[in-house]
């Protein structure tokens, strides 16, 4: 009498990652199937991420909608403080009146400016020293005073907006003197 073997079926799970085609040999990755419910999960998730995506893209557009109406409107502060600096030392109480009226109308506009987030780029002059970031060089002076690059006179005011540059300040900076430079050397 001869026994038959049979073959037991192979019930061991194959990996999923390790698939190999019988005819070629080539191994092919698959990926599981995820059962429905923590796929619908994960669909929630990628449309929230992209639903605060959105948000946050709307809320830039928002935020810097008006930067260019904005930086048009720079020259008014600009020329409203040399008006009051020309003329500080006027005496005449008529124009002393117009000149506080004047102020205040500075002091309205620039309250506008801050609740749109727009702020002057502080700088104190001959500590702070030159970012082209934030300034924009117009002349270099040589100055043995000073550290190269230290600020030294503001042309023009700069501005941000939500810490954006709106318009950079134009500064005069310092610069060491040649023959000290070649000593240096």
């Amino acid at each position: 009498m001869s026994k038959e073997v049979k073959k037991k079926p192979n019930n061991s799970p194959k990996s999923s990652r390790d698939l190999t085609n019988s005819r070629t040999g080539e191994q092919k990755e698959v990926k599981p199937k995820l059962p429905e419910q923590e796929r619908n999960l994960r669909l929630l998730a990628d449309l929230d991420n992209q639903k605060k995506s959105y948000l946050k893209e709307i809320n830039e557009l928002v935020k810097y909608s008006n930067e260019r109406l904005l930086q048009r409107l720079l020259f008014f502060p600009d020329n409203y403080e040399r008006a009051l600096q020309v003329s500080q030392n006027e005496k005449d109480p008529k124009i002393q009146n117009f000149l506080t009226g004047f102020r205040m109308v500075l002091t309205e506009f620039q309250n506008i400016l801050k609740k749109e987030g727009v702020e002057e780029i502080k700088i104190t002059l001959c500590q702070d020293v030159y970012d082209d970031k934030l300034h924009h060089a117009l002349e270099v002076e040589e100055n043995n005073d000073y550290p190269e690059g230290t600020i030294l006179q503001v042309f023009q005011k700069g501005y941000q907006i939500h810490q954006r540059v709106l318009r950079p300040a134009e500064v005069k900076i310092s610069k060491p003197k040649e023959a000290e430079k070649e000593r240096k050397e």
